[in-house]
């Protein structure tokens, strides 16, 4: 690695730090020991005293809060819950033959889905399930998979969402994650695939990872399909079809806030952050024709205050939000 690159990668972990001591100080429940703690970080450089200032800046331009730390609003944590099934969401749209109809192409396919899966999660829910060997999978919002073991397979279909795999060793079964006609292989590792408009990405946080397709769920050591390795802190995208992108660096700890109620934005297009946004609320989020979609976002919410993070996005934009309950939130 070049001096260049090793000034951005420090750079950019500042920028990280910066931001999760933005989140603690959000939080409503910061101890003497924490602030100590934090003044400390902040003096050790310039470097780290800068960082922090532009995010605090983005901070309240993005939430409209105030900056001191005191009597900021808490970023509370997403909730855990247990299997949730067939309630995920309520249609509000009246009597209309043609809001019957809009019901019945969302509903449709979501039942579809509800049907065919062993676990799923409601919209802002979160929820932790073992696998029959031991692994453990865990669910983020609007999720759902269902579980396929067999004999010399430990087979998990990611049906929609997100959810992060930790894997326990077996030799004698690889352990598989299918998703939109791509596999991902591992023998012992962690890491989560996701589903957002209409593109699966796989992320590796620890350990080796293969990700091959398009494959049939069970599909295996078939040298036909195009495969690609995969080591942490790497990642690919693909579109149902398609053969995996080449890997490419990826914070897996970044991707995976969610976990710890976070969703984290690096350069992201504003319209793919409002389609992440859109998971965590029950409406469809619906944007008026002519906005500029690919406008980069940097920035950082809690998942429990998605609403107000889709209105403060869209605020930085010059954009306004109608929210119709149950229905949707249309941007203009």
């Amino acid at each position: 690695m070049d001096e260049h690159q090793k000034r951005n990668d420090i750079e950019r972990r500042i920028s990280l730090d910066a931001r999760d001591w933005i989140v603690r100080l959000t939080s409503g429940n910061v101890s003497d020991a924490d602030l100590k703690r934090f003044k400390a970080w902040r003096d050790r450089s310039p470097e780290h005293r800068r960082a922090f200032e532009h995010e605090r800046l983005f901070w309240q331009q993005l939430q409209g809060l105030d900056v001191k730390p005191v009597g900021m609003p808490p970023l509370a944590a997403a909730r855990p819950s247990q299997r949730a099934l067939m309630g995920r969401r309520t249609f509000l749209l009246g009597g209309a033959a043609t809001a019957a109809a809009a019901v019945a192409l969302v509903a449709a396919p979501s039942l579809q889905v509800w049907w065919s899966a062993d676990f799923t999660t409601a919209v802002g829910d979160q929820t932790e399930f073992p696998l029959p060997d031991g692994s453990v999978a865990i669910l983020n919002t609007d999720s759902a998979v269902s579980v396929g073991y067999r004999p010399g397979l430990r087979l998990v279909e990611l049906l929609k969402g997100e959810a992060e795999f930790k894997v326990v060793p077996d030799q004698d079964a690889m352990f598989q994650v299918a998703a939109l006609g791509g596999n991902s292989s591992t023998n012992t590792g962690r890491f989560s695939v996701g589903i957002l408009d209409g593109i699966a990405t796989v992320t590796a946080a620890e350990g080796c990872l293969n990700v091959a397709g398009p494959a049939s769920p069970s599909a295996m050591d078939d040298f036909s399909i195009v495969s690609i390795e995969m080591t942490a802190n790497e990642q690919t995208v693909y579109a149902r079809g398609e053969a995996p992108r080449p890997a490419y660096a990826a914070d897996a700890e970044a991707v995976l806030a969610w976990r710890n109620g976070r969703i984290i934005f690096e350069g992201q297009p504003f319209s793919r952050a409002m389609a992440e946004l859109g998971r965590y609320v029950p409406e469809r989020i619906v944007m008026r024709p002519g906005i500029d979609a690919s406008v980069p976002v940097s920035a950082i919410f809690s998942t429990a205050e998605a609403f107000a993070a889709v209105q403060a996005l869209a605020k930085t934009q010059g954009l306004s939000v109608r929210r119709i309950p149950g229905v949707m939130l249309l941007i203009s």
